[in-house]
């Protein structure tokens, strides 16, 4: 396990809403903005158990793990950036439904736990470099979703462990950062000189312009020659597209 971590760490070197529709998406807004929420059995499917090492993102066909949401084409997983052998250790997005604010499930035996809840059953959770993509290859205006650390961040970020210092000091910060493929950019503080974000927030994606794939990836100050040692996760929900 320890060896798997320091790999991990190796290779990251770089509001309620309440869902009603079985397929997550929470509905129309004037007819041409659609919301996925996750919610329903399709997602509650792809929800592994335990949080680290499950079948779904550790076993055999992890590779394979992945999503679309049917009415936006949004979809994601797996980066596979070492070829698929380490599952979701190597990046990607995962569906998830767990939540708690026990600042003592301070490693990735917890990793894809939040520690408040938006109103909302089920969200996804984001580690290390991960993508989000249109399955048609049609361009879409995202304009916005939800964004929290995960538990297992926020504990790092308050506490520190044994390999990342905390971030409760002035020069202190993690960085969320967001690039389109057509060149657009945007970042998002998730720590700031000792401002943490502790829980959900909604960012404003609409000036990413028209996008057919966004990559997100983490800058933080406490990095080495290896890259980021703050836990590389956070978690997104609610995911509003103009149709």
């Amino acid at each position: 396990m320890k060896a798997l971590k320091k790999a991990v760490i190796l290779l990251c070197a770089g509001f309620a809403f309440t869902a009603c529709e079985e397929d997550g998406v929470m509905g129309l807004n004037n007819g041409n903005v659609a919301t996925v929420t996750f919610e329903g059995s399709q997602w509650e499917g792809l929800i592994d158990n335990p949080q680290y090492m499950g079948e779904l993102l550790y076993g055999s066909n992890a590779s394979t793990y992945g999503w679309t949401d049917e009415t936006t084409q949004l979809s994601g997983g797996m980066t596979n950036a070492w070829g698929g052998m380490y599952g979701f250790s190597e990046g990607g997005t995962a569906i998830s439904n767990y939540v708690s604010i026990d600042l003592s499930h301070n490693s990735f035996n917890n990793q894809l736990e939040v520690p408040f809840s938006n109103g909302s059953k089920n969200f996804a959770v984001a580690y290390c470099t991960a993508s989000l993509q249109f399955k048609d290859g049609k361009a879409r205006v995202i304009r916005s979703m939800l964004v929290s650390p995960t538990t297992y961040l926020l504990a790092v970020e308050k506490l520190g462990d044994g390999w990342a210092k905390p971030l409760t000091g002035q020069g202190d910060y993690l960085t969320l950062h967001i690039e389109a493929d057509n060149g657009s950019k945007m970042d998002v503080d998730l720590a700031r000189d000792g401002n943490i974000q502790v829980s959900w927030k909604r960012i404003d994606l609409s000036g990413l312009g028209a996008v057919k794939s966004l990559t997100f990836t983490m800058q933080g100050s406490d990095s080495s020659d290896y890259g980021l040692n703050t836990p590389a996760y956070f978690a997104f929900d609610n995911v509003e597209i103009e149709l």
